[in-house]
């Protein structure tokens, strides 16, 4: 089966939750896999989407099973949600882990979305500051330098070196392009994969934002995984291999492992002690009165809230810090090369 593959091909929540809500409807329905296929193209999703739901028709229709068919288009598909269809076919059960499965891409669609919007302003900033450095390096520099020899007042050294620095760009482009590729992008990033990104991503983990989104969406698809009454172990096994992120793949092993074990789940959050209280507390009490999948499906939007407050407050305060440090950026420029040249026109010191 020939696959979908275009550079930019990459999973995407907004269409993979339209997918999983309208299947799990179509299929509670009565409605067969093939015309359900049909009505799924009607859905306003990316144009990779419904060009891999024609082929995946033409699989069913070919006698493979509904997991095998989206399985061809594993950049489209996650392993969680194919795994999570597998399931749902094995058990009968498959409209209530499609819903499931809608509840959560629609969640981190929503997260994901809050994020870039409040993320926008201080790129915006960032992307100024940089246009702003720019120019002032190839504009105002070579300007004020001018200004400095006809004025007869001594050149500042970080002047004299950006004038350099630019008719060096200018008179010779290709070797700066060589030497800018090769150790301003090729080493430091063979350097990153190599030494720094694993101590880089477990110094990130750490952080207490981050550690609650993690505990988010460990504890958001375990109340899937046990609302949608599959297997536990491969629910988890499934949700372990469809992230990158190592702190959220350990979570999910780790869990896994214990309960093989004979653990609980509140037993084996407590001997991995990444967790607050409060999940531990109530997934106890949930196991304890027998309540556990709506005590987990409480528990995540409690965390879901929770976490959101905590973005928008800390956004809240990255804003006025990205205008804080743009303008540091101009007390510098003034500092280094308006101010000498004032000080040096007021002592009298051109010729």
């Amino acid at each position: 089966m020939k696959k979908i593959k275009l550079s930019w091909n990459k999973a995407d929540y907004n269409s993979l939750g339209l997918l999983s809500g309208n299947m799990s409807i179509l299929h509670k329905e009565g409605i067969s896999l093939l015309i359900m296929m049909d009505l799924l193209l009607e859905l306003p999703m990316r144009k990779t989407y419904k060009e891999s739901i024609k082929i995946i028709k033409t699989s069913i229709i070919e006698g493979k099973s509904l997991k095998d068919s989206f399985n061809e288009f594993s950049d489209l598909y996650p392993e969680f949600f194919v795994g999570m269809i597998s399931m749902g076919e094995k058990s009968g059960n498959l409209a209530t882990v499609l819903k499931g499965v809608e509840d959560h891409y629609n969640k981190m669609n929503f997260i994901k979305s809050t994020i870039k919007n409040v993320l926008s302003y201080p790129i915006l900033i960032f992307l100024s500051i940089i246009m702003l450095l720019i120019f002032i390096t190839f504009i105002t520099i070579p300007n004020l330098y001018d200004f400095y020899i006809n004025l007869g007042i001594e050149v500042p050294f970080i002047c004299k070196f950006l004038y350099n620095f630019v008719n060096y760009i200018k008179k010779d482009f290709i070797s700066f392009q060589i030497y800018f590729i090769s150790w301003g992008i090729l080493i430091p990033f063979i350097v990153y994969k190599a030494y720094i990104k694993r101590h880089l991503i477990n110094l990130l983990n750490k952080i207490p934002i981050i550690k609650e989104f993690n505990e988010f969406i460990f504890i958001s698809l375990l109340s899937i995984i046990v609302k949608s009454g599959v297997n536990l172990s491969n629910g988890l096994m499934y949700s372990a291999t469809s992230f990158k992120n190592s702190s959220l793949k350990e979570r999910f092993l780790l869990l896994n492992s214990s309960i093989l074990k004979g653990k609980s789940i509140s037993e084996s959050l407590k001997d991995y002690g990444d967790y607050c209280k409060y999940t531990t507390a109530i997934i106890k009490l949930g196991e304890e009165g027998g309540s556990m999948d709506e005590r987990l499906n409480s528990l995540s939007n409690y965390l879901e809230k929770k976490l959101l407050s905590d973005i928008n407050r800390y956004m809240s305060i990255l804003q006025p810090a990205s205008v804080f440090i743009m303008g540091i950026f101009v007390v510098i420029f003034l500092v280094v090369f308006i101010v000498p040249l004032f000080g040096s026109l007021l002592d009298g010191g051109f010729q």
